[in-house]
C-alpha cells in the first residue's frame, strides 16, 4: 500500500545506515536538480518579496553582462602585453576551467551515482556492505551528459519563466501603476507552481534517464507523463520534504547558536584567533554534514517515490480523504 510514511522511513534508513552516500550528497547539492531547487524557489520568495527578487534577478543579469564585457576587453588588451604575462594568465584561466570542469563532473556524477546506488539498495533484500565510491562515480559517469543537460535545462526554464513573468511587473513598477499589488499577487501565484512543477518533472526525467537508460527526449516525455498522472502526490511529497528541510535547518541553527556561537564570541572578545577560527570550522563542518545528509535523504525519498509511482502508482492524501467521504 502506498504510504508517505513508509517512503520517508525507507529513505531515512538508507541515508542513515549508508553514511558514505553523504559524500555523493555533498557534491549532488551543487546541481540544479540535486534535491532542492523547488525549496530554493520557495524560501527565496518567502524570505523576500517577489518584487525585490525580480530586481535582484534582473540586476544579476545586467551585472553578468558587464562582467562578460569587461572580460572580453581584458582579454583583448592582454595580448598586447609581454608574452610571459599572456602565458601566465592563460595558464591561470586553464587551471580555473579545469577545476570548474572537475567540480561539475563530480556534482553530476554524484547525483546520478546516488540515484543508482539508492536503486541498488532498495532492490537488495539484505543490508549490503558499503558500496565503493569509485563504483558509484563510475555508474554516475555513464549518464553524465544527459543528466548535465537536464540540470541545465531546468535552470534555464525556471529562470526564463521567472524573467518572462516578471517583465510586466517591472514595467508597472517603473510606471508606478496602482495595479502593482494585483500583479504582485498574480506573479506569486503563477511563478511558484510553475517553478516547482518544472523541478519535480526534472526529478522524474533524471530518474528515468539513470534507472531506465532513457534518452534525453524520451526521459523528458516519460517524466512529464508521470508527473501529470501524479502531480498531487508529487506536490504533497515536496511540501513534506520542505517542512523536513526547514526543521533540519532550524535544528542546525539552534545547535550552532547554543554550542558554536559562544565559542566564536569568546574568541572575538578575548582576541583568541585560534578559538575564532576553530568555531568557524566547527560551524562549517556541521553545515556540510547536515547539508550532505539532507540532500542524500531527499534524493533517496524522490527515488523511492519514483519507483513506487512507476510500478504501482499511488493516491495523494487529499484524494484518500475525499474518497472516504
Amino acid at each position: 500500500m502506498f504510504s508517505y510514511r513508509n517512503l520517508l522511513k525507507q529513505a531515512w534508513n538508507l541515508s542513515w545506515n549508508y553514511k558514505h552516500l553523504w559524500i555523493f550528497g555533498l557534491f549532488a547539492s551543487l546541481t540544479a536538480a540535486g534535491g532542492s531547487m523547488e525549496y530554493q524557489v520557495l524560501t527565496q520568495n518567502l524570505n523576500q518579496s517577489l518584487i525585490n527578487g525580480t530586481y535582484v534577478h534582473v540586476n544579476g543579469l545586467m551585472t553578468m553582462g558587464q562582467v562578460l564585457s569587461s572580460l572580453a576587453l581584458g582579454l583583448a588588451s592582454l595580448f598586447q602585453q609581454n608574452i610571459l604575462v599572456v602565458l601566465n594568465v592563460l595558464s591561470l584561466i586553464l587551471i580555473s576551467l579545469t577545476l570548474a570542469a572537475a567540480i561539475i563532473w563530480l556534482a553530476i556524477s554524484s547525483q546520478a551515482g546516488l540515484i543508482d546506488r539508492i536503486k541498488r539498495l532498495l532492490d537488495s533484500k539484505k543490508k549490503l556492505p558499503d558500496l565503493s565510491l569509485r563504483e558509484g562515480l563510475a555508474a554516475g559517469h555513464q549518464h553524465f551528459w544527459p543528466v548535465l543537460g537536464l540540470n541545465i535545462l531546468i535552470k534555464i526554464l525556471v529562470n526564463f519563466a521567472f524573467f518572462i513573468i516578471s517583465l510586466p511587473l517591472l514595467f508597472m513598477a517603473l510606471n508606478q501603476a496602482p495595479i502593482l499589488i494585483g500583479a504582485y499577487t498574480l506573479l506569486f501565484v503563477i511563478f511558484i507552481p510553475v517553478a516547482v512543477s518544472l523541478s519535480l518533472l526534472m526529478k522524474y526525467a533524471i530518474a528515468y534517464q539513470v534507472l531506465d537508460n532513457q534518452r534525453f527526449v524520451p526521459a523528458m516525455e516519460k517524466g512529464w507523463q508521470l508527473f501529470r498522472r501524479h502531480w498531487l502526490v508529487s506536490l504533497e511529497m515536496a511540501i513534506i520534504l520542505f517542512i523536513i528541510s526547514f526543521l533540519a535547518g532550524l535544528a542546525m541553527l539552534v545547535v550552532v547558536s547554543i554550542f558554536i556561537f559562544p565559542l566564536f564570541w569568546m574568541g572575538a572578545a578575548f582576541q583568541m584567533g585560534w578559538l575564532t577560527i576553530l568555531s568557524l570550522l566547527l560551524a562549517l563542518i556541521i553545515i556540510i554534514i547536515v547539508g550532505s545528509w539532507l540532500v542524500t535523504f531527499q534524493i533517496s525519498t524522490w527515488t523511492s517515490l519514483f519507483l513506487a509511482l512507476k510500478e504501482k502508482g499511488g493516491l495523494a492524501k487529499l484524494e484518500r480523504l475525499f474518497a472516504r467521504r
